[in-house]
């Protein structure tokens, strides 16, 4: 009988996987409380247990083959599972034509993040999750951010070429690994459902992003794409369908129109703002009457971009740090700090007076000490520099939403937070750096990856596209850098209340 290593904060369990169980049965008949909303039958993907050496399974249609290591979401983050199942909205399940292309279709929702690929295998017939697995965009050899990969397509010979291969391999790779897990071929991938940040998208296509990066700032494209399998030499049916969604503007990508659209519609929630922040600050205000958003050039800092001892926010990095020690996604050895890591512990140095309110560090602030294994985990002065302009461009990119929409923070009934680092960012630092508006603390909601989640329910219901053309046709684009009052809140928000 394959045996189960559970993780969970500093406890560790070992239990005996019953012949012809599920990863989820297992753990519920052994007293572990693991959420399901949909009773097991795999269709919300709620029930993610991390598996090392695979990633995030769906865990009620995981059959335990092998002995494995897991590690159970902190209650937090178990907690924010049941809040991006309650405020997520419900779609018929209605895949579309593709589906008929094979008698065993299946279909996969790609997320393509600037610093983190995400994908959702789906069974298209019965609409379970098969297996989400989180990998890091290639394309980050060639610049951390969008302007970066921008420039090098534009000044480098082949270079736009050079980015378009890094990603349809990175995707290929993925959907060979599924076509192996699902025991299927590649004619039974019908359907291939992709959000993203504006650039990315045009990357994906091999379509130049240079008028993006300059006034007046107009990508070649943003409505939705329609395209086959074969026009992308993507490993699935020839004839697949590639839906690449629908953007607003060239900073307001994809990513957002499906994060929007993937929150369910409620008279207790009908103003408030979303908030992705990633490597991009992509922010958005939305009423009944106008979606008011912009994009801030917060920087790469909280995907830990530009961060001396920075990293994505996967295993080994430190994603939690108080008083009491830390905490490293996948319970690994420490090799690095994360966005939510780096939020944690820049709130630390100022609720203890270890940086003044300029930002003023005297000294290296030691996270891991140094062993003769490996290097010391640090944060610089050049990191508070970085943290305080991101923080700094998103409130003052907040401020300039309200302005617009003739609100004040009073006047919202919550603060939705997406992006990768959602699931495990802590809302009192936050506050406490000044990235999160206070007044929106005990408002603010963490739904994680919206991007992904909007992915999901476009490729499982053709109604969500009549969501998403709801969400652009609301939505209105501020360009801040025409906008006279930024300016003078980037500068006022920099310092920290110590």
């Amino acid at each position: 009988m394959p045996e189960i290593k559970i993780l969970r904060k500093n406890t560790v369990k070992t239990i005996l996987c019953g012949e012809g169980n599920t990863l989820l049965k297992e753990l519920q008949e052994n007293g572990f409380d693991i959420y399901s909303p949909c009773g097991g039958n795999g269709t919300c993907g709620k029930c993610m247990v991390y598996v090392k050496g695979e990633g995030e399974v769906t865990s009620c249609i995981y059959q335990v083959t092998n002995d494995i290591e897991i590690v159970l979401p902190e209650k937090r983050e178990a907690n924010i599972l049941v809040d991006q199942h309650e405020y997520t909205i419900e779609m018929q399940f209605n895949p579309g034509d593709s589906v008929g292309l094979s008698s065993f279709p299946y279909g996969v929702a790609i997320d393509i993040g600037t610093t983190t690929l995400v994908f959702h295998l789906v069974n298209l017939i019965t609409g379970a999750i098969i297996e989400t697995r989180a990998v890091v965009n290639p394309q980050t050899k060639f610049g951390a951010d969008v302007i970066s990969r921008i420039n090098y397509s534009a000044t480098t010979s082949g270079g736009l070429k050079a980015l378009q291969k890094e990603i349809l391999n990175a995707i290929n790779q993925q959907l060979d690994h599924f076509i192996e897990v699902a025991e299927i071929t590649a004619n039974e991938l019908v359907k291939i459902s992709i959000a993203g940040n504006t650039t990315m998208l045009h990357l994906l296509l091999g379509v130049d992003p240079l008028p993006i990066a300059l006034a007046p700032f107009t990508p070649a494209f943003v409505d939705e794409q329609i395209l086959k399998g074969r026009d992308l030499n993507l490993h699935c049916h020839r004839e697949a369908e590639i839906k690449v969604l629908p953007s607003v503007a060239a900073y307001v990508g994809a990513d957002i129109v499906a994060g929007i659209a993937s929150i369910k519609p409620s008279v207790e929630y009908q103003r408030f703002l979303f908030m992705d922040i990633g490597t991009n600050g992509e922010l958005a205000l939305v009423t009944p009457e106008t979606i008011w958003c912009c994009a801030t050039a917060a920087g790469p800092a909280f995907e830990g971009a530009n961060i001396s001892c920075g990293m994505s926010a996967v295993e080994g990095a430190i994603s939690v740090f108080g008083a009491d020690g830390y905490s490293v996604i996948g319970n690994a050895a420490p090799a690095g700090l994360c966005g939510s890591g780096l939020i944690d512990v820049v709130a630390h140095l100022v609720e203890n007076k270890l940086v003044q309110s300029d930002g003023l560090l005297s000294e290296d602030f030691v996270i891991v000490p140094e062993t003769s294994e490996k290097n010391s985990i640090v944060l610089t002065q050049q990191d508070i520099r970085e943290v305080q302009l991101a923080k700094s461009a998103i409130m003052a990119g907040v401020k300039v939403l309200l302005k617009k929409a003739s609100l004040t923070f009073e006047g919202l009934d919550a603060l939705f937070l997406a992006g990768g680092f959602g699931n495990y960012i802590d809302l009192a630092s936050a506050v406490k750096i000044g990235m999160l508006p206070k007044e929106m603390e005990h408002k603010t909601i963490s739904l994680g990856n919206t991007s992904g989640t909007g992915a999901l329910l476009a490729l499982k219901s053709v109604q969500f596209d009549q969501i998403i053309q709801d969400v652009r046709n609301r939505s209105c684009y501020v360009e801040l850098s025409e906008d006279e009052d930024f300016v003078l809140d980037y500068v006022m928000n920099m310092d920290f209340e110590v």
